[in-house]
């Protein structure tokens, strides 16, 4: 089983997010078209995941900035060490380890957080996907039970009434569709009709084909009956995906893709990737080309930032945003904070070069 069908199968993130929070929040009484329960949740649990993981962020630094100042102090030796022994590898990847030993230079240390900060990622992706699912599926269930009701009730009274059996289906379906028209209370984000929907040109009510469909972009609610489906949610369908000029309503406006695209590019640009030592064996033009791969990565995760808010619920959108708001903010502050103890540094070791 690989590592996203492990997750999947967890569901944790999806329980807490849905089965704790959301309902903490439901209990406050939300009452509002602009930001719903759900938008809340979301905010809540990013700021408090934000919060947990921040002693990684720090911890990810600090190293980081170790790891720098040892390779500025060690990389007059691996040079010498490099071009002494560059005809003999086995010699000089002795020489290099016993210069990283001698410093405690360790690239790994560096790279745990990043992969911790990746798992986690998924995990929360998944149980993104995982709590969307069952909120779609729950109010599926209780509109074809409200449908189901109601046209009972109705196609009973009709036919009590004297209707003939076309006339009194005709008469409950009507009404089946206006109750679950009145039972639907859309979760809606500033300018996004349902939250539980991509950020897009998505329609906000999906259709069985989104519902039960699997891959990018889908619900993957796969234990459905498509024509049932159909038949209860037609009413909403016809309503929230169609403008009063006849045509396809989108759901959002990018706005929370591109946010999240540029906070994503902006946080890159911030947090500068650490110089890798020239390894045995490698060439200039293999450094080079090693230096180019990790700025090109510096530019394709962003992107594929901006492409899982595309796809994806407006709210993992909005977790991603305020995820990478915080950031920015965080690595902003540490960038400030670091600069004043540079200078300070620098100050003091000037005072003590001219006092002696």
């Amino acid at each position: 089983m690989d590592f996203m069908s492990l997750a999947t199968e967890l569901n944790l993130i999806g329980k807490l997010v849905y089965n704790v929070l959301y309902k903490w929040v439901l209990s406050w009484g939300v009452e509002s078209e602009v930001i719903g329960p759900f938008a809340l949740t979301v905010i809540l649990f990013t700021v408090f995941l934000t919060l947990l993981t921040m002693p990684l962020d720090v911890w990810q630094k600090l190293i980081s900035r170790s790891n720098a100042r040892k390779m500025e102090a060690m990389k007059p030796e691996l040079e010498k060490v490099n071009k002494l022994y560059e005809g003999d590898k086995a010699m000089l990847m002795q020489k290099q380890r016993e210069l990283y030993s001698k410093y405690k230079y360790s690239a790994t240390k560096a790279c745990l957080p990043m992969i911790v900060t990746m798992v986690l990622f998924l995990v929360v992706f998944s149980g993104f996907n995982s709590a969307v699912k069952h909120y779609n599926s729950v109010v599926f269930d209780d509109l074809q039970n409200v449908y189901e009701t109601t046209y009972a009730s109705s196609y009973n009274a009709a036919v009590a009434g004297g209707s003939g059996t076309e006339e009194a289906v005709t008469a409950a379906t009507a009404a089946a569709e206006n109750a679950v028209v009145e039972a639907y209370k859309p979760e809606k984000f500033l300018l996004t009709q349902n939250i539980f929907m991509p950020d897009t040109w998505a329609d906000p009510i999906p259709d069985a084909s989104t519902y039960a469909g699997t891959g990018m972009g889908k619900l993957g609610i796969t234990d459905v009956d498509s024509a049932v489906y159909e038949k209860v949610m037609r009413p909403l369908i016809e309503k929230y995906n169609v403008t009063e000029k006849g045509k396809s309503a989108w759901n959002g406006y990018l706005i929370l893709p591109v946010l999240v695209l540029v906070l994503s590019f902006v946080s890159s640009k911030l947090v500068k990737s650490p110089d890798q030592p020239q390894m045995a064996g490698q060439s200039e033009e293999q450094v080079k080309m090693q230096q180019n791969q990790m700025k090109m990565m510096a530019f394709v995760m962003p992107v594929i930032m901006g492409v899982f808010s595309l796809f994806y619920s407006t709210a993992f959108s909005l977790y991603m945003f305020i995820r990478s708001f915080l950031n920015l903010a965080f690595n902003m502050t540490w960038n400030i904070v670091q600069k004043k103890r540079d200078a300070a540094e620098r100050d003091r070791i000037m005072s003590t070069t001219v006092k002696k």
